[in-house]
């Protein structure tokens, strides 16, 4: 290149290059429509997000901003695949070209469907749904408070079936916003107050009933709401979901401690038939009757049978008979006692007698007498005694005192002839 030319090229700058490309793209890219992966996504503390939007061979730069953000009903992660409608623009400090986004949908579902598959498995993980929470309201109730539209039909046709199974039931109706913009937070703060009422003593509940008729995916669509799904699993009193039809299952029923199909299988499930229970009382009341007179029955048979007995013919006749027997048993006692008596009488005569046969003092009376020395000692020969010896000799009446002058002993006797 000569010199003449190197002076008149006018260079850029790197900032005015990239200004103009940038022109170039946000004219030439007013509105795209991207479909990708995301990933490398992060949520800034502003609320903006930023992300990847990826596919098999390329990936672009993207940004939502805060204000989108809080327009949609998912969450955004990494995995996900979108649909994305926004513009290309250049974000100069980095010269990278990068997608605004306007709007953003799953790819393949609804983003309220998204959103709600989301809500349910993160209210899963955090035991919203756990049955062992829930707690099944008192049957039947003294209080219980409605949250429903105040001109629906279904608040009119739960306090009409209150009043017609169980009118003793005090019915409280919280008015509130069930579909459209805003019913969820109406919802919530209907339950929060009840709660704050219940808590203070103020208005002491047995239960609460979430009531709504039935309707679209879109009509009942507050149910699906966080924000109503909090209310119920901090609620100090028992909720009782009873949302649309049966067919219908929002995240509220989920919650709740009861799901019943409809509002007035609600008030079923919270009270008994008065009807029903007047009938059954009825009844009852006849089989007692019937078992008490078969009881009385029963009962004067048995006095009659009892009547005719001897004892309340003639009630002293077991007396006089017992007195009888204890005369008869008194007599034979004694007559017992008499001839043991005189058996024992007879008995120590004999004894006696034969004592008597061997007292020595028979033997004495018969002219024997018995000598002992003085101090005491039975004298049985003559050569046990000196001369001198002091003697005492006992008869059959008296004793004799001597002193031994001479003592001739005899040979004892021979025995054999």
């Amino acid at each position: 290149m000569s010199a003449a030319t190197k002076t008149a090229v006018q260079p850029m700058s790197v900032s005015a290059l990239t200004a103009l490309v940038r022109d170039a793209v946000e004219a030439r890219f007013q509105l795209v429509w991207v479909t990708g992966e995301v990933s490398n996504f992060t949520r800034a503390s502003s609320g903006h997000w930023y992300f990847t939007l990826k596919d098999a061979a390329a990936q672009i730069k993207a940004v939502a901003f805060r204000g989108i953000n809080l327009r949609l009903k998912f969450d955004l992660k990494d995995g996900l695949e979108v649909i994305a409608r926004g513009r290309l623009t250049v974000y100069e400090p980095r010269g990278e070209y990068q997608l605004l986004v306007e709007e953003l949908q799953p790819k393949g579902i609804g983003a309220a469907e998204l959103a709600l598959r989301q809500l349910k498995e993160k209210l899963l993980a955090q035991g919203y749904f756990n049955p062992l929470r829930k707690r099944r309201p008192p049957r039947p109730p003294k209080r219980v408070a409605l949250v429903a539209s105040a001109t629906g039909a279904a608040v009119r046709d739960m306090i009409e079936l209150f009043a017609k199974r169980w009118p003793l039931t005090e019915v409280i109706v919280k008015p509130s916003r069930v579909q459209g913009e805003g019913a969820a937070h109406d919802i919530a703060s209907s339950l929060r107050l009840l709660n704050w009422l219940h808590a203070t003593n103020r208005l002491t509940l047995d239960a609460v009933i979430l009531g709504r008729g039935g309707g679209s995916t879109e009509d009942l669509w507050a149910f699906n709401e966080e924000v109503v799904a909090d209310a119920i699993f901090n609620s100090q009193v028992p909720v009782v979901s009873a949302i649309g039809h049966e067919i219908d299952v929002t995240i509220a029923d989920l919650v709740a401690d009861y799901r019943a199909e409809t509002p007035s299988a609600a008030v079923v499930a919270l009270t008994p038939d008065q009807r029903e229970l007047r009938a059954a009382l009825r009844s009852a009341d006849s089989r007692l009757a019937d078992a008490i007179e078969r009881r009385l029955e029963l009962a004067r048979q048995r006095v009659e049978q009892l009547a005719t007995r001897s004892a309340f013919r003639r009630p002293l006749q077991r007396i006089h008979d017992l007195e009888r027997e204890l005369d008869d048993t008194a007599e034979r006692l004694a007559r017992a006692v008499k001839h043991r008596l005189g058996q024992a009488s007879d008995k120590l005569a004999n004894i006696a007698a034969r004592l008597e046969s061997l007292s020595p003092l028979q033997v004495l009376a018969r002219g024997y007498s018995l000598t002992h020395t003085a101090d005491g000692r039975l004298v049985r020969d003559a050569d046990s005694l000196r001369p001198g010896d002091v003697i005492v000799s006992r008869f059959a009446s008296g004793k004799v005192v001597s002193r031994v002058e001479e003592v001739h002993g005899e040979p004892p006797p021979q025995g054999g002839g």
